[in-house]
């Protein structure tokens, strides 16, 4: 059997091989992108509100003010439930506005 007489599949030896690993690559890429920004937003989610409310009860709270312990663990609270709110609104700002200008065109 000839060269001329073999068939060349697609994507594993013929022409269209190195353009579908270049496009994998990129799918890849932008999968790889898409992970790190909501890896990111999640810890910020999980781990931004327990940080205020330790500092603002340690640092602010009780070291500036003098208040008992129940309003201490109020306010801290508060500012936790505030950070969480400002972080969950940025994820849903790049959410919504982000996703549109970092969309490629779709090729078939």
């Amino acid at each position: 059997m000839t060269n001329k007489n073999k068939k060349t599949i697609p994507g594993i030896g013929g022409p269209a091989g190195p353009s579908k690993q270049a496009k994998q690559k990129s799918e890849d890429s932008q999968d790889y992108s898409s992970f790190k920004t909501v890896l990111f937003y999640c810890m910020l989610i999980v781990f931004l509100p327990v940080i205020t409310f330790f500092l603002m009860k340690a640092v602010v709270l009780d070291g500036f003010f003098d208040m008992s312990e129940v309003k201490v663990n109020i306010f801290s609270a508060v500012g936790a439930v505030v950070s969480l709110h400002i972080a969950l609104g940025l994820y849903i700002y790049r959410a919504y506005f982000g996703a549109a200008s970092s969309k490629a065109p779709k090729e078939d």
